[in-house]
């Protein structure tokens, strides 16, 4: 409970640190770590964690959700193969993640945001 304590304590400051260089509120916090937060997951907000952080962060969210999505809208009155289905799902997400990985630590250069242990 103390540790949750410190990291919502934490990433208050983080949010505050963005808000003082004028970032917009939804870069604060996108749904995929909103999602994380409210599992209980204390993972810092995409601008000050590390870039493989964000990539596992990314990739673990939002492929299972994109291909649940997916499969329900489009592939399943396709009769789509499960097998290719997936190769499909998979390769989507980590392309997705490596995508948002690479942007939020640019963001987090372009802003000069410091690292998150000195938060």
């Amino acid at each position: 409970m103390k540790s949750q304590l410190a990291f919502e304590s934490k990433k208050s400051r983080a949010i505050a640190i963005m808000k003082k260089k004028g970032m917009w509120p939804g870069l604060y916090a996108p749904p995929c770590h909103v999602f994380l937060w409210k599992m209980g997951v204390a993972v810092a907000p995409p601008p000050f964690s590390s870039f493989w952080n964000n990539f596992l962060c990314f990739t673990g969210v939002n492929t299972p959700f994109w291909g649940m999505v997916m499969w329900v809208v489009f592939w399943k009155g396709k009769r789509e193969d499960l097998l290719s289905a997936t190769g499909t799902i998979l390769t989507v997400g980590l392309v997705c993640g490596l995508v948002m990985a690479a942007l939020e630590s640019w963001r987090g250069k372009a802003n000069h945001l410091p690292a998150w242990s000195e938060v």
